[in-house]
């Protein structure tokens, strides 16, 4: 059901389903209407911009670190994001993973602050995520969580941790990621702060392309999963003392 309902609003499948309900509309004028809102769709999806605005409360509700509340941060989180296998056979850390390392170096360089990377077993008869992580980037004094296979379970298991703390965990994740990440550690009691993600408006965010496809997906995606965290209580409102 997840898959179809994916499906049915993001693109192509969105484009498609539009098209099929002009193709079996019974009036031209109908079919026509269906057609050309369809041909809006795909131009307007395929512009970056057009991702960039709809992505702007998720990117901007939640509590970033900033110069008067960066020294109270206790801890950084790195969620993991995905892993693969290369031309060897050996797992590896995802891009996406990579960058999120390559943005807690920044400020760990800066800051001896203890490191925890969330990450479970999320591929058959691989190590963990945060395992691999670890390895791969030679983070010996890491924390690793090997438990969590999501964003709640990741803020559920380290619910704990941040009540021994007297300041801020750090969470690092994607940009898209970052509302459902904070209200999700919020929702367990963790004193959090998420990562800055610059927001900038480029003039070929205004041409179609590819790239535009796939960050409107992304955006999508993102909305979804932060209502079926609320749907399903991962994040509860009730539990907010602020957001």
């Amino acid at each position: 059901m997840k898959a179809i309902i994916l499906s049915l609003i993001t693109v192509p499948g969105l484009i498609i389903f539009i098209f099929v309900l002009g193709l079996f509309s019974n009036k031209t004028k109908n079919k026509l209407n269906f057609f050309f809102i369809a041909l809006l769709v795909t131009f307007f999806s395929s512009m970056p911009i057009l991702s960039k605005l709809l992505s702007l409360p998720i990117i901007s509700i939640a509590k970033k670190v900033k110069d008067e509340t960066i020294s109270n941060v206790d801890a950084v989180v790195i969620l993991t994001g995905g892993i693969y296998k290369d031309l060897k056979g050996k797992w590896q850390p995802s891009n996406n993973t990579e960058n999120r390392i390559h943005q807690a170096e920044l400020f760990l360089k800066k800051y001896n602050v203890p490191l925890i990377i969330s990450g479970g077993h999320t591929k058959n008869n691989a190590p963990s995520e945060a395992e691999i992580t670890k390895i791969k980037y030679n983070l010996t004094e890491s924390i690793i969580d090997s438990e969590s296979l999501n964003t709640f379970e990741s803020a559920r298991n380290l619910k704990d941790y941040c009540e021994d703390l007297e300041g801020y965990i750090l969470v690092i994740t994607d940009k898209y990621h970052s509302l459902r990440t904070y209200l999700s550690f919020k929702t367990q009691g963790c004193n959090i702060l998420m990562n800055n993600y610059p927001i900038s408006v480029k003039l070929k965010d205004f041409y179609p392309s590819l790239k535009g496809f796939s960050e409107f997906n992304s955006v999508i995606y993102e909305y979804l999963g932060i209502l079926y965290y609320i749907g399903t209580l991962k994040i509860n409102f009730l539990k907010l003392k602020y957001i």
